[in-house]
């Protein structure tokens, strides 16, 4: 008989006494089958405690060892807070009742959670396994000042005559940055871009009525930015050329390595038998493109997240991802658990609200 949720809060609270029972829709979320599955998760609902308990229910029943669990998240501070709460309550538990002395020194021997940043573990898989796409592992990252630096003596020194823009140096620098950006993060070609924007071009020059204000300032930027490609292209070059890549660069890599060496993912699933995906509403294309490829096809996936939360949607974020988890991460056949739960009960607000 599998140690229940409720359980495992009880005897932590005899240790320490913040420890609350878990709500019916913790509960759900703690004790979800081990198969793909998404969490809709509200501002103060619980989310770090749900997830730690995820874990400890984890553990406890036998299904998995600390040590083959991946969790993921944005920053240094909350894979830092995430961690800490983890072998925080692994500590608490190996005291508890619940945990036998052959299970206590099992969990004490395979401690370590393994919690990163998005961008931390795809600079891991690059290390492992750049060789394969003939990149130095040890190569360092531009910073935002060099890769600035490099997008303004391209814009400066661009000789072609026949370019024109009325903005100022720096925003054509800046949109230089941006499109760049864009292009590497949903993989798009400057031929596909120059290919979408004509098409537009061509259906506005025939529409009735001639043009007005809004028609004029429309075809502006989708000239200017057909006209700036080839400076794309030639930044683009530029770091290739001289070995230097950006935090986008590394991350599509990662992503394109992922998707491109199927035996990877073999690797990393024998690692990782549980992945816990952090704030899954900001992950960007190249980001879920590299997790499907390692983790799709049936693995334990659990993404928590919430569309209203969604910050980094000018990277190319979407709270759209959470709706589409079906889509990069399906269930194996035959498995028939709920793929979406909720955790809608605010604990940071009083009663009124």
């Amino acid at each position: 008989m599998k140690i229940s949720p409720a359980q495992i809060a009880a005897a932590l609270k005899k240790i320490d006494n913040g420890v609350n029972a878990p709500t019916d829709e913790q509960v759900l979320v703690i004790s979800s089958p081990l198969e793909p599955a998404v969490v809709v998760a509200g501002a103060g609902s619980g989310k770090t405690e749900t997830m730690s308990a995820r874990v400890l229910w984890l553990v406890i029943n036998g299904y998995v060892k600390p040590d083959q669990i991946l969790g993921l998240t944005f920053t240094r501070k909350a894979a830092g807070e995430l961690a800490i709460r983890i072998r925080t309550r692994l500590r608490q538990l190996m005291k508890s009742d619940l945990v036998s002395r052959e299970l206590a020194e099992e969990i004490e021997n395979n401690l370590d959670v393994t919690v990163l940043t998005y961008h931390s573990y795809a600079a891991r898989l690059l290390s492992e396994h750049s060789i394969r796409f003939g990149i130095d592992a040890d190569i360092q990252l531009m910073g935002d000042a060099a890769m600035w630096q490099l997008a303004n003596d391209i814009v400066r020194n661009w000789e072609d005559a026949s370019y024109s823009n009325e903005s100022a140096v720096g925003t054509v620098v800046e949109d230089l940055l941006g499109l760049t950006k864009l292009m590497l993060e949903h993989q798009v070609t400057p031929e596909a871009i120059a290919a979408a924007d004509n098409e537009v071009l061509e259906e506005l020059a025939q529409m009735s009525g001639g043009e007005n204000p809004e028609v004029r300032k429309v075809k502006k930027v989708l000239q200017q930015r057909i006209a700036l490609l080839p400076m794309v292209e030639r930044f683009i070059e530029r770091r290739q050329a001289s070995g230097q890549l950006s935090f986008d660069d590394q991350m599509s890599l990662a992503a394109d390595i992922s998707v491109k060496f199927a035996d990877i993912g073999e690797l990393e699933r024998a690692k990782y038998s549980v992945v816990l995906l952090d704030e899954y509403q900001d992950t960007s294309q190249s980001q879920v493109r590299m997790l499907s490829s390692l983790f799709g096809g049936g693995h334990p996936v659990m993404a928590v997240g919430d569309p209203c939360q969604a910050i980094y949607t000018w990277r190319g974020a979407s709270a759209g991802t959470i709706n589409s988890f079906g889509k990069y991460f399906p269930k194996a056949a035959g498995h028939t658990g709920a793929e979406r739960y909720s955790l809608l009960t605010t604990f940071r607000n009083d009663k009124t609200i």
